[in-house]
């Protein structure tokens, strides 16, 4: 079931703190650097765009499932969000089906991957054939569905992100987004991804490689209070800074959720919090280039 920061409290205050020490204007011209704003205009963030991996056809239960749960864990590695359940009116589909014969103790799989845009236009389509081990294939090992979709997830990735329309970019200044902190769940992996795709359909460039050396550092860290009467406070702050670590400013989020909802997988959840963030975000990239080093 998608959680999502939309409906689990309303409204989803987002507030943007501004260093002192940073000569930027405030993004809300009426406040202090100290005072939060108290009337920011409240965000219901747009759907996420991404993947829902649907059912694989034509094969065992097992298997089916391994192949479904590796190609959405594939997808995300690229920076597409993907998910096997949650999914909204803007995301795109991804359907396999499999053919296989049987040959002694292998069996030959053949998958053929459709990818299809929200409205129903083909997008592309991937095929793979391969010889795996029949009691394997059977069972669903975990090894056989990786190896499998690793051939075909990075030419779906590539199509989604040539299709998706990017806004108009964000400056020239590179962005590095370093791991999320404090999740709990899978939470730090999927809000880091999130994030990313966030900025990147923002047209905010990214730091691609380790190696890069990016002109700021977005840095998220979360917050997750004890349970009291069936939810747990959540807060999850996003620091914008300098390379060298002067800082730039925060956007802060804050919202009550049901407890241990985000103790598993985040799903959607990250896309939400990282579509309502990345406005705030932006704002301040576009402000600290405006005013230069």
């Amino acid at each position: 079931m998608r959680r999502s920061f939309r409906f689990l409290l309303m409204p989803l205050l987002l507030t943007l703190l501004v260093a002192a020490c940073q000569p930027l204007p405030h993004p809300f011209e009426e406040e202090t650097i100290s005072k939060p704003q108290k009337n920011a205009p409240i965000l219901s963030p747009p759907d996420a765009v991404g993947v829902v991996v649907g059912p694989v056809a034509g094969a065992p239960g097992p298997a089916a499932a391994a192949l479904a749960g590796a190609m959405a864990e594939a997808l995300m590695k690229d920076d597409v969000p993907a998910d096997t359940e949650a999914g909204n009116q803007h995301s795109y589909r991804l359907k396999a089906a499999v053919t296989t014969r049987p040959g002694g103790d292998r069996v030959r799989v053949d998958i053929q991957w459709t990818l299809a845009a929200a409205d129903g236009r083909a997008v592309g389509t991937e095929t793979v054939s391969a010889e795996v081990p029949a009691a394997s294939w059977q069972r669903g090992d975990s090894d056989i569905a990786k190896a499998l979709v690793a051939r075909s997830a990075p030419t779906l990735a590539r199509r989604v992100e040539g299709d998706a329309p990017r806004e108009k970019a964000v400056g020239a200044a590179t962005v590095g987004v370093v791991p999320v902190t404090g999740a709990t769940g899978d939470g730090g992996q999927s809000l880091s991804l999130a994030m990313a795709a966030a900025l990147h359909r923002a047209g905010v460039a990214l730091q691609e490689k380790p190696g890069d050396k990016p002109a700021f550092i977005l840095a998220g860290k979360v917050d997750i209070g004890p349970p009291q009467g069936g939810h747990q406070n959540v807060k999850i702050v996003w620091a914008l800074s300098r390379v060298d670590g002067r800082d730039i400013g925060q956007v802060s989020q804050e919202n009550a959720v049901p407890a241990g909802s985000l103790d598993g997988k985040w799903g959607d959840t990250a896309y939400d919090v990282a579509l309502a963030a990345v406005g705030g975000i932006v704002e301040l990239l576009q402000k600290a280039q405006q005013v230069g080093s």
